[in-house]
C-alpha cells in the first residue's frame, strides 16, 4: 500500500512538472515574441520574470484540473468502499462483452453471489464491521480471479462477477472456489461468514443483459432457499 501511494505522488509530481515546464516555456515564448515583434520594445528583467511566475501558476491550474478529473473518474466507475468497479460500469463491460460474442462468437458466463446473513453482521457489530467485511471479501475474491475477470460491487453486500471465454462448468469450478474461500477466512470482528453464489452462461440467442442477470439472480436465491453457502446454476 504504502509502495502504491509513492508511486502515485510521484506521478502526480511529474504531471505537475511537466505541466509547469510546458506552461513557463509557452508564456515565454509567447512574450518574447508579443514584445520584440509587436511592441518593438527592449525585454526587462520583470518583463521576462513575470510569465515564468504566470507559467508555475497556470501549471499548478492544470495539474490540479487534471488531478480532479481522475478523482472524478474514478468516482464514476469505482464503489468508493470497496475501490471495485460500481453496477453502472459493470454493466458496460457486460454489454461490451454481449456484442462480442454475438458478433464474433465464443463464451461468457457472469457469477452473482452475495454474503448469507450480512445484516445480522451489521446489527451485532455495527455497520463499520460490516463495511470490513465487504473490503475483505472484495479482496479474498479479488486474488482469485484470473487478471481477465471483471468484478464488481452490485449493491450492499451483492458482487458480480464476468468470466470471459468461460463457460457454465468452468464458472461453476470457480464460484466454488470463491464460496470456499470466503467460507474458511476468519473475519477479523464478525468471524465466520458464508456466501451463496447464482452462476448463468449467456446464451446468445436468448439472452440480454437484463435476462442473464435475472437468471443468475433466480440462481442465487435458489442457493438461498436450498441452505445457503453453496453455489446452483442458472
Amino acid at each position: 500500500m504504502t509502495i502504491n501511494i509513492i508511486i502515485a505522488n510521484k506521478h502526480k509530481l511529474f504531471i505537475y512538472l511537466l505541466y509547469v515546464g510546458l506552461s513557463c516555456l509557452f508564456t515565454i515564448s509567447l512574450n518574447i515574441l508579443h514584445s520584440i515583434y509587436f511592441l518593438k520594445i527592449e525585454l526587462t528583467t520583470v518583463s521576462f520574470v513575470t510569465p515564468i511566475f504566470a507559467g508555475l501558476l497556470f501549471g499548478l491550474m492544470l495539474a490540479r484540473i487534471k488531478t480532479l478529473s481522475t478523482q472524478l473518474r474514478n468516482i464514476a466507475y469505482t464503489d468508493s468502499l470497496t475501490k471495485i468497479y460500481n453496477r453502472l460500469h459493470f454493466t458496460h463491460f457486460l454489454d461490451a462483452e454481449i456484442d462480442k460474442v454475438k458478433r464474433y462468437g465464443g463464451e461468457f458466463s457472469i457469477i452473482f453471489f452475495d454474503l448469507d446473513h450480512f445484516k445480522e453482521v451489521n446489527d451485532n457489530y455495527g455497520h463499520l464491521t460490516g463495511d470490513d467485511v465487504l473490503i475483505q471479501v472484495t479482496d479474498i475474491v479479488s486474488k482469485a480471479n484470473r487478471s481477465a475477470d471483471t468484478f464488481a460491487r452490485y449493491g450492499g453486500e451483492e458482487f458480480i462477477i464476468l468470466a470471459p471465454e468461460t463457460g457454465l462448468k468452468g464458472a461453476l469450478i470457480h464460484a466454488e472456489r470463491l464460496r470456499h474461500d470466503i467460507d474458511k477466512f476468519k473475519f477479523n470482528t464478525a468471524g465466520h461468514i458464508t456466501s451463496s453464489f447464482g452462476v448463468a452462461e449467456f446464451n446468445a440467442e436468448t439472452d440480454s443483459i437484463e435476462t442473464l442477470i435475472e437468471r443468475a439472480d433466480k440462481a442465487l436465491y435458489l442457493a438461498k432457499e436450498r441452505g445457503r453457502n453453496r453455489v446452483e446454476k442458472a
